[in-house]
């Protein structure tokens, strides 16, 4: 019996793990090969929702090193088959070739655009021309180098080219002088657009001493352009190489970038296109697709380089790209990218997340901002945490003059400047809606005040109170404390008596000293959102707290250094007290400039900018007449002893750094020698 049970589990256990290991269980898995990007509200990628998956890879059109696209509104792809000195238009619905142009001085074709009216232009550095072919593939004119004068001994050699509604080339040509414009005749109009030359440290610090004629002979050089596309409204667009937060460009008519404080973006930009709608695609070299809005917010980012994938080198992935040339998007909002390394062309759907934001930046823009809402809202649902959908929420409930909803999603989103805005008018309504109150007041407080001086004539009050609050400040340590507001407003009289020891104190000195350090942590942790830069969970309190009493018992201690070997008549104490007197006016900067940042926008940010740097001289000032009277120095030695107490603050930090590597060095020498022989003796 025993046995017949047994031999009927084991068939039963056997039975259930193949049953178990039969079923094929269906998971949902996201096709995308990369991860889509965006930032968050302190300004760091992070990963978001899939916006794009990878859709269609063209493998068979026999491609070679393909360097430009265009798609036109009637879905077809026209590319620039640079290897092959062809261009192919390509049915991107039926999948089949329609045209071919081969022409024999096409020599290497870089760039292609084509017109609403279906004329094609071939830009080929090669040829040093540019090729305007009709829409059935016929040649209608070769523009070559411009014969204008302003022109001559600059080299000709179009890649890129970008046209407007009335034919107008703008050309990039490989020179550094700009975006050549051509009419479209042909007659050069001038440079559109060029990139400024960027300066870095040691070029301004030589440029102090140098002169004109050496600076004439100083290789300086703009950073280049990439890439230039015209959208449908004859905006032009450029993208530049080797400039991070000005690689994607969106010009006015005269030239200048509207996207004047730069976005987010990578420094090997290759190539910008415009959809219908607006939206900007702009492609990385690297492998990467960066979307904007058309104010030139970054919405995300997709792709990658498939040249390594975690620790792995991976090959012929669907949706990664060993280096991108271009691309394009179609009628149905598909990306389209090219691979110029390994000659093919991948396709990106849009998931319904990304649909949705356009279709909720559409509505913005055309006014429809409670459309725009709802959409943005079911965004969230998508995604809690989207800044694009919180910052967006916010420009609507503007619009519609919901400021205090506008502040929420601002808030939430990180946007500084457009919660400024949305609070200076929720604090202006509250300001015209209790103004009534607030005149109220005033007078009541003015009448208070009337009656107080009548009733003190009869029957004096103030003498008493007068008295009773010096009975409670006559004690020493606060007599102390408060006397470093005589400093700030009589230092010479007051440096005198704290040098002769009649007024101020050590422990009123270190009192002064703790409460500022803690005035200082709450102005560096305290202020309004819209003045606070860095989140408090952000901040290294240790380097914080380090950093303050390091560098200010430092500047102490190297003074008294210092002076006790120039004459200086004050010893590290009086130095100590000169140093804690002085700091009266940071003080009183320091809170009001806490306070006010709850209360002010923007508009007025030069009244804290005034409190800081007013109360910054003042100390300064303070600080020099301390070291003047405590060392009883001329005006010349306090210069020199103040510039000598700062270089030898420098020298005493970099040894200090210097130590600190080496000894860290050290720790990881001897712990390696320890390893190594736990290592041997475990072997």
């Amino acid at each position: 019996m025993n046995a017949k049970i047994k031999f009927f589990i084991s068939t039963l256990f056997i039975f259930t793990v193949f049953l178990i290991t039969s079923i094929t269980i269906s998971v949902e898995a996201s096709p995308a090969t990369s991860y889509t990007m965006t930032l968050n509200s302190k300004g760091r990628y992070v990963r978001t929702q899939d916006a794009y998956l990878p859709d269609r890879s063209v493998v068979d059109l026999k491609l070679n090193k393909p360097e430009d696209i265009y798609i036109d509104a009637n879905d077809f792809m026209f590319i620039a088959d640079t290897g092959n000195k062809r261009i192919l238009k390509y049915n991107i619905n039926t999948d089949e070739v329609d045209m071919e142009i081969t022409l024999k001085e096409l020599k290497s074709p870089d760039g292609i655009f084509v017109t609403k009216e279906g004329d094609i232009y071939v830009a080929d550095h090669t040829a040093k021309a540019i090729f305007r072919f009709s829409s059935d593939g016929l040649l209608k004119n070769k523009y070559e180098k411009p014969t204008a004068p302003s022109f001559e001994g600059t080299v000709f050699e179009p890649s890129k080219i970008g046209v407007d509604n009335s034919g107008n080339m703008f050309i990039y040509g490989g020179v550094y002088d700009g975006i050549i414009h051509l009419s479209n005749s042909g007659e050069f109009q001038g440079y559109f657009t060029s990139n400024r030359i960027e300066l870095s440290l040691s070029d301004r610090v030589r440029d102090m001493f140098y002169t004109e004629k050496q600076k004439l002979n100083l290789s300086r050089n703009p950073a280049i352009f990439s890439n230039v596309f015209v959208d449908s409204k004859g905006i032009v667009y450029t993208t530049t190489t080797n400039s991070e937060m000005y690689s994607i460009k969106k010009h006015n008519i005269a030239g200048l970038n509207n996207f004047s404080s730069g976005v987010v973006s990578q420094s090997d930009a290759t190539d910008v296109y415009v959809d219908e709608s607006g939206i900007i695609y702009a492609a990385m070299s690297s492998g990467s697709i960066f979307v904007y809005s058309q104010s030139g917010e970054f919405i995300y980012s997709f792709g990658a380089s498939n040249f390594r994938v975690g620790s792995e080198i991976n090959e012929d992935i669907s949706g990664l790209f060993t280096t991108i040339s271009a691309v394009a998007v179609d009628s149905k909002g598909f990306v389209w990218a090219v691979d110029d390394s390994k000659s093919f062309i991948q396709s990106f759907k849009p998931t319904d997340y990304a649909e949705k934001i356009y279709s909720a930046l559409a509505l913005y823009t055309n006014r429809k901002y409670n459309e725009s809402i709802k959409i943005w809202q079911e965004v969230l649902r998508l995604n809690q945490m989207s800044v694009i959908a919180h910052n967006n929420l916010g420009k609507n409930y503007m619009s519609i003059e919901e400021y205090e909803l506008a502040m929420d999603h601002f808030l939430i989103s990180g946007n500084r400047a457009d919660f400024s805005e949305a609070f200076w008018e929720v604090r202006n309504i509250d300001l015209q809606q209790n103004l009534s109150y607030i005149i109220i007041i005033l007078i009541a407080l003015f009448v208070l005040s009337f009656i107080l001086k009548k009733v003190d004539k009869k029957h004096p009050f103030k003498y008493k109170i007068k008295t009773y609050v010096s009975k409670i400040f006559n004690r020493k340590f606060l007599r102390d404390i408060f006397y470093m507001f005589r400093v700030m407003t009589h230092p010479l009289d007051s440096f005198y008596e704290i040098k002769k020891g009649r007024k101020g104190s050590l422990l009123g000195a270190t009192i002064i000293y703790t409460l500022f350090f803690f005035i200082f942590l709450w102005y560096t942790i305290g202020k309004g959102f819209i003045y606070q830069f860095i989140a408090v969970e952000d901040l290294d309190l240790n380097t914080i707290v380090f950093g303050f009493f390091a560098l200010t018992l430092l500047f102490v201690i190297c003074n008294y250094l210092v002076t006790s070997i120039n004459e200086g008549e004050g010893g590290i104490k009086k130095i100590f007290l000169l140093f804690a007197y002085s700091l009266a006016p940071m003080y009183v900067a320091f809170i009001s400039i806490t306070l006010l940042s709850h209360i002010l926008t923007y508009n007025e940010s030069f009244f804290l900018d005034i409190i800081k740097y007013f109360a910054f001289t003042w100390t300064g000032v303070n600080i020099f007449l301390g070291i003047q009277e405590i060392h009883n120095y001329s005006i010349r030695n306090t210069i020199k002893s103040i510039i000598i107490t700062a270089i030898f603050m420098i020298i005493i930090v970099v040894v200090i750094l210097i130590i600190i590597i080496m000894w860290d060095q050290l720790a990881n020498f001897f712990i390696e020698i320890i390893m190594e022989a736990i290592r041997n003796v475990t072997k």
